[in-house]
Parts: C-alpha cells; sequence; structure tokens
C-alpha cells in the first residue's frame, strides 16, 4: 500500500495517575513495527501554579511538580530503554487541553497517546474529547483498567495485550482508509485483525437482507483484508447491524479484540477534525482503547 505512515515516534501525554505507567508499557511491543522514540509529556495546569486575584505565577510551585514529574519520567525511561527504545521528556506549564495537540505536532509524533488518571471509569472524558477535537494526528484513547456494563453486570477489563488483535471499524471512508493504512502500519507487532462494517438502517430495511450481508462482506475482504494479508497479517470480516458504536464494541467482545481503530469522520476543520458521532461515542462508552485517525495528516 502506498504512503503507508510508519509509527517511528509516540507522544505519551498523562497527567502522571495511576496505572499510567501500566498504558506506557503496553506500547513497547511497537518497537517490533518500528517505534524508535517515547516522547514523555506532562503539562503542569497554569491554575494550579497561578494567583488569580493578581495574576502572579508560583515559580516555585512550578518548579516542584516539575521536579516530581521528572524523577518520575526518569525511572519510566530506564524500563523505556530496556525494551530498546529511545525517549525524552517534556514537561510544561499551560493548558493540557489547548496544548497537548500542539506538542504533538511540534513534536512530529506518529502517535498520539492520551488517557484518563484514575483505576476505573469511562475511557474518555471532557478532557479527553477536547483534546481529539484538536488534534490532526492518529490518537490512541488508552485506559489500562477500565470499568463497562456487559448483560447488567458491571466488570472490570485490563488492557494489556493492546495491540494483540485491533478491530478496524470500515465504512468504506478516505478517513477509514487511513486507518486501514495506519493499521498496515503495525505489522510486525500484530499477527490477526479484525474488520467490522454495520449495516444501515436501509440496508436493514431492504428485500434480501443475507445477499446484502455476503455482498458486503466480499467487499470488506477485497477492500480491507486483502490489505491486511498482504501486509503479512490475518484478517477476518464481520457485519454488525443496529446502533453503530455499539455494535462495533459488541464485535470488540466478541472476537477477543485488544483495541478498537476507527476513522475520524465529519467534515475537516481549520482547528482539527470532527470527530462525527460514532468516533465520539466510541470514545466515551468503549472499554477497549480506541485509536482515531484523522483522513488527513497535518504533519
Amino acid at each position: 500500500m502506498d504512503g503507508v505512515p510508519k509509527i517511528e515516534r509516540i507522544l505519551f501525554a498523562t497527567r502522571l495517575g495511576e496505572m499510567a505507567f501500566n498504558s506506557l508499557e503496553t506500547l513497547f511491543v511497537l518497537k517490533a513495527a518500528g517505534l524508535r522514540e517515547i516522547v514523555l509529556c506532562h503539562i503542569i495546569p497554569r491554575e494550579d501554579v497561578g494567583f488569580v486575584p493578581f495574576g502572579g505565577y508560583l515559580r516555585k510551585e512550578a518548579e516542584r511538580l516539575r521536579q516530581e514529574a521528572g524523577i518520575k519520567f526518569e525511572d519510566w525511561r530506564q524500563a523505556i530503554s530496556g525494551a530498546g527504545i529511545e525517549s525524552r521528556i517534556v514537561i510544561e506549564v499551560g493548558a493540557p487541553v489547548q496544548d497537548v495537540a500542539g506538542i504533538a505536532l511540534r513534536e512530529q509524533a506518529d502517535l498520539l497517546v492520551i488517557g484518563r488518571g484514575g483505576r476505573i471509569g469511562p475511557l474518555a472524558g471532557s478532557h479527553t474529547l477536547g483534546i481529539l477535537r484538536r488534534c490532526r494526528v492518529p490518537v490512541l484513547v488508552h485506559r489500562y483498567l477500565a470499568r463497562f456494563e456487559a448483560e447488567g453486570e458491571i466488570a472490570v477489563k485490563e488492557n494489556r495485550l493492546v495491540f494483540e488483535k485491533p478491530l478496524l471499524a470500515a465504512d468504506w471512508s478516505p478517513a477509514s482508509d487511513r486507518a486501514l493504512s495506519f493499521l498496515v502500519s503495525m505489522a510486525g507487532a500484530v499477527e490477526k485483525a479484525g474488520v467490522v462494517h454495520v449495516i444501515d438502517e436501509k440496508a436493514l430495511l431492504g428485500p434480501d437482507l443475507e445477499n446484502t450481508r455476503q455482498q458486503l462482506l466480499t467487499r470488506l475482504r477485497q477492500r480491507y483484508c486483502d490489505t491486511i494479508e498482504r501486509a503479512g497479517m490475518k484478517a477476518e470480516a464481520h457485519i454488525a447491524a443496529g446502533q453503530p458504536a455499539r455494535e462495533i464494541i459488541e464485535t470488540a467482545r466478541s472476537i477477543g479484540a485488544g483495541m478498537i481503530i476507527a476513522g475520524a469522520t465529519g467534515k475537516e476543520k481549520p482547528e482539527g477534525p470532527a470527530l462525527g458521532s460514532v468516533s465520539h461515542r466510541l470514545c466515551e462508552i468503549s472499554e477497549f482503547p480506541v485509536l482515531l485517525v484523522p483522513a488527513i495528516d497535518a504533519r
């Protein structure tokens, strides 16, 4: 496939919460796909070190927080080095939601990794969604432990083998094509991938649903699975019907996927890609890490 991106540099943006290092460790497998460097990034919120009444700046407090983050990052760098990957540190005072996307571009990151702090809970909150709307490079929304509801019960999922079997959500769009290209770039770290398309309401109400399903499976195999297999990975096609985000997640559960990959759909805006309702919903409710790939690479 022409123009296949490479994942050589990752920007790992973290608020240094519990389980952040566990999420970091799951990325080391990408060395087999060409990963050379991880940039560890922490933004100290400006409001944590500022005098609101007088507009002053707590320089000593900022330096203390910078040193604390630096000490933790230096410990992490030893583990990164042990995996045969280079690393650097970026610690700045600013606005995390506004600044992270810009730093990803400045550092020429091939992939931005973000996630929520704490142990369990929904995959993406308002801060994460704010970053996604601004970012013009692929973003992996990651959480090592995620709480979700299945069959009326609350469960906790450990996202340890993120790249073992990614599931690509396909809808024939340019964003899906770029997501496919990004999946191909993981060859070496990924042995098998799934591809799923959710039948729209018009097709679902058609006169010959089974024939439509078979035609779509053939189309998935020809456009997506064949490309994945030419890259040296196994591939399997799936058709689902219903509410798109929930059906994609159900398919991910049924095949034992490690993550969901989707295109950032919607019209491009000057400040970044529109998430689209399905991408947005996936990030809100999925217990799986979600990798969103914009249709246009702005680097």
